[in-house]
């Protein structure tokens, strides 16, 4: 299934929703009613009533919400996600991502601390779910390299200072445009063309965008696109290096005065340009040029950080 902006998915739930007249004339919709249904921040939903303003479908009211159509009397409304015709899957799919990307940004914040242990009760209890949950969010970190399992089976987080940081850095630049010069003959040009449509909208918008859309434009290029590398061993490898773009997207867009967000797109823009050409050497040593600089700024931001970070006097996380 192609991925799309969690702004832009609200927005065509809510116009279809409209245009169904499930939603009628009138009703009263509030933001954080959105949010909560979507599990999303308030960010995202901001961004999809600006679009439904702009065609005309709703307008603003009291600052808190949104009244359908231009002319209507206003009432108070409900909404739920049947309006929405969300099934229970979508719905929980969506909250279960915005809560790992809340436990994500923990664990990576505390891996530039140190190894500290993550317990699974107590991640449970911490943010109120069932313990299967919790297991399997940290299955989740532990696929991208964020966890790990320590003799006698405890769950620690892995170490990220800036020795690993570059290190991991030099991985990638050996093997990601290896791995983008053969996937490039195999991706389909229509694929492309959604992902190099995606980057243009979040430049659009940016840098009010959610951290799950900047997520999906990272994957589009650093996870599919290389997707398609007929060597398996070459992304078996680059699995590893996942910490650092994850560790990136943390430092240069929520822990930042000065996010680099345009700047890592239009770099993503360029690469897929020539992609779409046929130039895979091209987009080969564009991405090894992208990736020389990414190496630079997170290397300089991670720095910054630990210079200020204390170091906690405890065993685990939660």
């Amino acid at each position: 299934m192609e991925r799309q902006p969690a702004y832009r998915r609200i927005a065509e739930h809510l116009d279809g929703a409209i245009r169904d007249e499930r939603i009628a004339t009138g009703a009263i919709i509030k933001i954080a009613e959105v949010a909560k249904i979507f599990g999303s921040s308030r960010s995202p939903v901001k961004q999809a009533f600006e679009i439904l303003e702009a065609q005309g479908s709703v307008r603003p009211h009291d600052g808190q919400g949104f009244v359908v159509g231009n002319d209507s009397e206003p009432f108070r409304f409900t909404l739920t996600a049947d309006h929405l015709t969300l099934g229970d899957g979508d719905a929980n799919q969506s909250a279960h991502d915005e809560l790992y990307f809340r436990i994500e940004r923990e664990l990576i914040l505390h891996s530039m601390s140190g190894h500290l242990r993550v317990n699974e009760l107590a991640l449970a209890r911490h943010f109120n779910i069932g313990r299967t949950l919790a297991r399997d969010l940290i299955f989740r970190a532990n696929k991208l390299g964020i966890v790990a399992r320590g003799n006698g089976g405890h769950w620690h987080i892995v170490g990220l200072d800036v020795e690993r940081c570059r290190n991991l850095y030099d991985l990638r630049r050996i093997l990601e445009p290896v791995a983008l010069e053969a996937a490039t003959p195999r991706i389909p040009s229509d694929e492309l063309e959604a992902m190099r449509g995606r980057l243009a909208e979040a430049i659009s918008v940016s840098p009010a965008l959610d951290i799950v859309d900047l997520d999906g434009l990272e994957n589009d290029l650093h996870q599919r696109c290389l997707g398609y590398c007929p060597n398996q061993e070459i992304i078996e490898a680059l699995s590893r290096t996942a910490p650092t773009y994850i560790c990136g997207k943390y430092l240069q867009v929520t822990l930042s005065d000065n996010p680099t967000i345009e700047t890592f797109m239009h770099d993503h823009t360029e690469i897929i340009s020539f992609m779409l050409e046929g130039k895979s050497a091209n987009a080969a040593e564009r991405l090894r040029e992208h990736l020389d600089l990414s190496c630079g700024q997170i290397v300089e931001r991670l720095t910054e950080y630990l210079e200020t970070k204390t170091t906690p006097d405890v065993e685990y996380i939660w």
